[in-house]
């Protein structure tokens, strides 16, 4: 019977460890990543505050109602901070761009004029009509 050499043992344990290198990196090629999923935004934190006060407390229909509306009042301030805040980011950029664009050279202004362009068209959507 022949005995296998170290030299046996050490061609095994690389084509073992090829064949495991190979596979991680077409996984990795081929693999797609997968966007983690956006929270959702919207009325299930409404949903969740009345339904843990509806556990916690016991409120008769009256109270119900005040609890209701309360959260619904709070539900329209919190939207419109939001909005605020979201136009008031976008205006801060599109200020940038518009700073950057008078120290760009011809090309990158160019590119940067485009996108302020854009950006500005949206600013303009997200404007409360008055």
């Amino acid at each position: 019977m022949i005995k296998p050499s170290i030299k046996d043992h050490a061609s095994i344990l690389l084509a073992l460890l090829t064949v495991f290198v190979c596979g991680f990196g077409a996984g990795h090629v081929t693999g797609s990543k997968r966007p983690l999923p956006k929270p959702e935004v919207g009325a299930r934190w409404e949903e969740e505050t009345f339904s843990i006060l509806t556990r916690t407390l016991d409120l008769n229909e009256d109270e119900l109602q005040v609890v209701n509306a309360e959260i619904d009042r709070a539900a329209t301030g919190i939207r419109l901070k939001r909005d605020e805040t979201i136009l008031g980011y976008h205006e801060e950029v599109s200020a940038l761009y518009g700073r950057l664009i008078k120290q760009l050279d011809g090309a990158n202004a160019e590119k940067l004029k485009e996108e302020k362009k854009a950006l500005d068209e949206k600013i303009k959507s997200l404007r409360p009509s008055t």
